[in-house]
């Protein structure tokens, strides 16, 4: 998901923190807006819709706002997704720097949207150091999730268009100041999506300051992850990216490849989360799901699988890749040959 952090409150607060607490809830009394939407809709980043979101305990850190903005799809097609911007309180006219932070995986349907949980403590508790320092943060829920259509898991121009493109929504409110350097953070599936970032900087989006990434366990060399997750607990994370692959790309059918015993199994993608895809699909043993031995040997799925890889493509700004040496679901090993 987009959130990271550790205790939410410090067990025994100063008396100047519940005192911006305070202040804060105060000064958020009146009845929130929502932003104002484009006048071009059509443009990358057009807030098409929105609505203000209460953070609660947290109202001394600024405003929040869940919002449907205008993207791109891998073939060109305009797309509405959602997201979340959370900025200081108050207008400046100065430009404020500006985390895009690409969620990990949560699953491919409408109910997985990131943005449909927040505001939590765990997210705010991680953010509120860089808000509290003048940062604009904002959280994308990528195509597909909380939008139309099925989520194209693990397509890396897909993800890469909506971390740019809601920074690009936040530009567009008056006041924010949305339009410093920009870092774009992920983990996992986030990881993967941050290093699309750092490598299709200059062909999606060169009018961004984009300064610097961070990637945690980005998935890569994707042959040798396929046979590290087959028949074991993370399985369920191949089917997902077989069919976010097929719904991105015409020439790509997931159903022919699946067995017909297990074919009506595709309806439960849509049906639940993360936990529940691992529940149905972890189960059947590899060789027994799919109708043929090796995806890799199908040029057309070769292709686009080694397209949206992470090792395709140099870095075109300063990238940190975080990986952790015991990680259970992408293996270490894979961030070291990057």
């Amino acid at each position: 998901a987009i959130a990271m952090s550790a205790n939410v409150l410090p067990a025994d607060p100063d008396v100047g923190e519940l005192a911006d607490r305070i202040l804060g809830a105060l000064l958020n009394e009146a009845e929130l807006e929502p932003l104002p939407a484009s006048d071009d809709s059509d443009a990358l980043g057009a807030i098409l819709d929105s609505e203000p979101v209460d953070l609660g305990g947290w109202l001394h850190l600024g405003e929040a706002w869940r919002v449907v903005y205008r993207s791109e799809a891998v073939n060109g097609n305009p797309i509405e997704v959602t997201g979340v911007i959370i900025a200081p309180a108050g207008s400046t006219d100065d430009s404020r720097p500006v985390l895009s932070i690409t969620h990990g995986t949560t699953g491919l349907a409408d109910d997985c949207a990131p943005s449909l949980g927040f505001p939590d403590d765990y997210t705010l508790g991680f953010i509120a150091p860089l808000l509290e320092q003048g940062w604009v943060v904002v959280a994308t829920d990528y195509e597909g999730l909380g939008g139309p259509g099925l989520h194209p898991y693990i397509v890396g121009e897909s993800e890469a268009r909506g971390a740019f493109d809601i920074v690009r929504a936040a530009q567009k409110v008056p006041g924010l100041g949305a339009d410093g350097p920009l870092v774009v953070w992920g983990h996992s599936q986030g990881g993967h999506a941050a290093m699309h970032v750092a490598e299709r900087w200059t062909d999606l989006a060169p009018d961004l300051d984009l300064v610097g990434v961070a990637a945690g366990a980005p998935p890569s060399q994707f042959p040798l992850l396929s046979a590290f997750l087959q028949d074991g607990d993370f399985q369920g994370y191949l089917t997902m990216a077989g069919a976010g692959l097929a719904a991105a790309y015409d020439e790509l059918d997931l159903e022919p490849l699946i067995a017909p015993e297990y074919e009506h199994l595709l309806d439960e993608l849509e049906n639940g989360c993360t936990g529940h895809i691992f529940e149905v699909f972890n189960p059947i043993p590899y060789e027994d799901l799919l109708t043929v031995d090796d995806i890799f040997a199908l040029p057309e799925w070769n292709a686009r699988l080694i397209e949206n890889d992470t090792n395709q493509r140099p870095n075109e700004v300063p990238t940190i890749i975080l990986h952790g040496d015991e990680d259970e679901q992408i293996p270490v090993v894979s961030s070291e040959a990057l």
